[in-house]
């Protein structure tokens, strides 16, 4: 009975698979896709004498510059003449201190809780919550402005080993937003040019690829930055028809630190300055703050005796990019457009060299949230002023719409600096809140003029006295006669963190009298495992059309449930289709010889009870097919829920490097639960492939 069973629901798939060129083998409609307006005030043309902008946003930049004293070695001398120039922001903090979702409020205006965009592998553009709300300069080229963009703006990276435009954690490309751009640098659909010298040359010996840095003989002008601030520089050179809007993306001083040389030699490694620390500084901090700690980074940097050479090639990269802000400045201030153009200069997070034994990005400590901003608004702004209000990053959006004029859009969560800006003896009461983590599992920092408040998802809480603690060495919180103080910054925590993606019950549901069920996702659906499909012991089917481009598809995944451990992926290597599938430590990768070619792709695959496999896929002459690592369907429902369009999930980065999330259109994502039956069918007639 079993064998029967079994060859039953394999034939069907293969009839399925056949069905590519047939048609649908299932009486199910796709769900038609309505697309919601913009949100925006009533466009205008923006008037002649509209002031331009010049944005530019540094990655990684943490407070280590001349003008915020955040380390004494550091040599900043065009940031700090921007800072001179009008108010720099002595208290500014971002709303996540990772890339992606920190980019993305500022971009959009709407705070991470409200969005529900939280990892640097989640697809902003993807977001249910972001439907139809333009981000900044998409809605200053509604407005009228025309819009230009060199380098990283939007999440991207150095693409790996191969500087590739895809894959990597975003690529080069990363979660570009094309319809945002009238001009694009170095091209269109491209954020970041190819670094000369790629990532993963293990300067450091430490052998992890994205952490790394050294000296390359390259010319500055020849580096990514290099490239990107040489065209913004002719950029601003010509008189333009219509006011613009000039974002410049730096990626310096993001890792890996490889900068010419010179910036090296200005420093030598005997006289570099540790940050100041603290020995037992995290001794009354809760426990769910130390769990970095478990990664042991900071240990192999005290093993090696790195940190020195970390300080050091850190303040290197920051005196790189301080270079290019200067030659934007120059080429500003001789332009035709110098008295009509405002600037703003800021960075996307901060970032730890050690302190609390942290690196890299996130927490929700000063050292973390604190980034440099400077606005200068002709007519606006006083030269060499600052304000020690706590601001938020999310308060840009709003304050270019009330410096250029223009209405602003109703979805905003920030408020306007401009009050700030007018004089810098305002005082404001609204905090600036930064979030780590998502959902139930987010943690929040409160940031105001004196204090910082800290409540992690697990309620333990953190309290700091800026006026007498700038380094947050003493915890305060629980202390009687601070109280007062602690429950008045815990009042500011959002109460509820919004989901990104469409709940289980907006999703479109068809189901048969004989048990079979068809569920119709869309990119960006992202679902727990209690809400995903039911692949416990059912054979099911999958059909994806989609628009395919080469460029940017390779290697996406198109739909995946579960994790490594155990759980499947549809996705692409290379361009050749794919279906994997993991099972406790076992994994079987099907994967088609053929390459799809670009356009309109209809992808067929099944994983059957019997253990087989099968895939086919448009222009392919032949189907592949294979088998799982278990016979029977699933033994168990996987641990992690269903995601359409994500990178990785079951996927390991070890093995698949370049998955990245899938960048295009969706014309239909079907996923089909086969009915079940009540026989033992598990034999062992699986092939498991580790």
């Amino acid at each position: 009975m079993q064998g029967r069973f079994s060859r039953h629901y394999f034939l069907r798939g293969a009839m399925l698979a056949v069905g590519l060129t047939l048609g649908h083998a299932l009486a199910f409609s796709a769900p038609k896709v309505t697309v919601k307006p913009a949100i925006v005030p009533k466009a205008q043309a923006a008037r002649a004498d509209s002031p331009n902008v010049v944005f530019i946003i540094a990655d990684d930049l943490n407070d280590w510059i001349g003008w915020m004293g955040g380390h004494p070695q550091a040599r900043t001398p065009n940031m700090d003449r921007l800072a001179r120039m009008g108010m720099r922001f002595m208290n500014a903090h971002c709303s996540y201190a990772l890339c992606n979702p920190s980019r993305t409020s500022m971009l959009t205006g709407i705070q991470p809780w409200n969005s529900g965009v939280a990892g640097n592998e989640q697809d902003w553009r993807n977001a249910e919550t972001l439907v139809g709300k333009p981000t900044l300069p998409e809605y200053f080229r509604q407005q009228g402005y025309t819009t230009a963009a060199g380098g990283k703006v939007f999440h991207a990276s150095h693409g790996g080993p191969e500087g590739r435009l895809t894959g990597w954690h975003g690529g080069r490309r990363g979660f570009e937003q094309d319809a945002a751009w009238d001009v694009r640098f170095p091209g269109n659909g491209v954020q970041i040019p190819d670094l000369p010298v790629h990532t993963g040359q293990n300067f450091n010996g430490l052998d992890i690829w994205h952490w790394d840095w050294g000296t390359v003989d390259v010319k500055p002008e020849a580096t990514d930055d290099g490239q990107v601030v040489n065209w913004a520089t002719q950029y601003l050179q010509r008189k333009q028809d219509r006011p613009f809007f000039l974002t410049v993306g730096l990626y310096r001083p993001h890792a890996p630190w490889y900068v010419p040389r010179q910036y090296f030699a200005e420093r030598p490694l005997s006289e570099v300055r540790l940050p100041e620390v603290k020995e037992d500084d995290l001794a009354d901090v809760p426990a769910t703050a130390k769990a970095y700690l478990n990664g042991g980074l900071h240990r192999q940097m005290m093993d090696r005796q790195l940190w020195a050479s970390a300080v050091r090639a850190y303040l290197a990269s920051i005196t790189f990019c301080d270079a290019m802000v200067g030659k934007v400045l120059d080429a500003l201030e001789s332009s035709p457009n110098k008295a009509n153009t405002v600037i703003v200069f800021t960075s996307d997070h901060g970032l730890y060299l050690g302190e609390k034994q942290r690196w890299h990005k996130g927490g929700l400590w000063e050292r973390g949230t604190h980034v440099p901003l400077v606005v200068v608004a002709p007519g606006v702004t006083q030269p060499d002023t600052q304000s020690s209000q706590a601001v938020s990053l999310i308060d840009l959006y709003p304050t270019l719409c009330e410096l250029t004029g223009l209405p602003k859009p109703q979805s905003l969560d920030g408020l306007s600096l401009v009050p700030l800006l007018r004089d810098p003896n305002v005082i404001r009461t609204t905090p600036a809140l930064t979030a780590m983590g998502e959902g139930d599992k987010a943690s929040y920092a409160v940031r105001t003029e004196r204090w910082r408040y800290i409540r992690y998802s697990n309620g333990s809480e953190e309290l700091y006295d800026h006026q007498s603690d700038p380094h947050e060495w003493t915890n305060l919180a629980g202390r009687g006669n601070l109280a007062a103080v602690q429950k008045e910054l815990a009042a500011q925590i959002p109460q509820k963190w919004v989901s990104a993606s469409r709940t289980v019950d907006q999703v479109k549901v068809d189901s048969s009298p004989d048990g079979m069920v068809s569920y119709f996702f869309q990119a960006g659906d992202r679902l727990s495992a209690d809400a995903s499909p039911d692949i416990l012991e059912r054979a099911f089917d999958i059909e994806v059309i989609f628009e395919y481009n080469p460029a940017t598809n390779a290697d996406s995944t198109l739909v995946s449930q579960g994790d490594a451990r155990l759980g499947f992926a549809l996705h692409l290597i290379d361009g050749h289709p794919a279906l994997t599938v993991n099972y406790d430590g076992l994994r079987s990768t099907l994967k088609s010889e053929e390459q799809l070619a670009p356009g309109q792709i209809r992808v067929r695959s099944l994983v059957s009870l019997d253990g087989s496999m099968s895939l086919a896929a448009t222009g392919l002459t032949k189907d592949v097919r294979g088998y799982a690592p278990f016979e029977g369907g699933f033994p168990r429902l996987p641990a992690e829920g269903l995601a359409v369009g994500s990178s990785f999930g079951p996927l390991p980065a070890r093995l698949f490097p370049n998955s990245t999330p899938f960048d295009g259109a969706f014309r239909l994502l079907r996923m089909t639960i086969l009915p079940g039956v009540t026989e033992d069918r598990r034999a062992a007639r699986a092939v498991p492939v580790e």
